[in-house]
């Protein structure tokens, strides 16, 4: 059941990055992909942050210390930026569009911590996929 929920979480977070932003971007202006995705991204990191948990308590039932760190790992990375990185994007780019050119440099620099969060999880659960596949 550990391994549902991990393959699960990567698959959503696989699929989420490189189709849905892509297109959304693609095919939107930067305007209303802006306002898409402030949409998706809460409930992009909820359900996340849902699956990683419920992953993280199989292996905690099945006494898999190694995967439930890691896990922890996933399930709080998604909590910290569903309530703490998102609501500071959105401030930095109403800023941003609101003339203020300091918060420029703030989206990037907390957009870029979200999007490494978001790759330390990937690699997290790629890596306890390969260490259950190869046992």
């Amino acid at each position: 059941m550990t391994l549902i929920l991990i393959v699960s979480t990567l698959s959503i977070m696989i699929f989420y990055s490189a189709v849905i932003t892509v297109n959304i971007h693609r095919t939107l202006d930067r305007e209303n992909a802006g306002k898409a995705l402030r949409v998706l991204f809460p409930s992009y990191f909820l359900t996340i942050s849902i699956i990683s948990f419920m992953a993280l308590i199989t292996s905690i039932i099945n006494i898999d210390i190694f995967s439930s760190v890691l896990l922890s790992l996933v399930f709080l990375g998604s909590v910290y930026s569903r309530q703490y990185l998102v609501p500071q994007i959105n401030k930095a780019r109403d800023l941003q569009a609101s003339g203020d050119i300091a918060s420029k440099k703030t989206f990037s620099r907390i957009h870029g911590l979200s999007v490494s969060i978001n790759l330390i999880q990937m690699i997290i659960l790629i890596i306890l996929v390969t260490k259950s596949i190869l046992g």
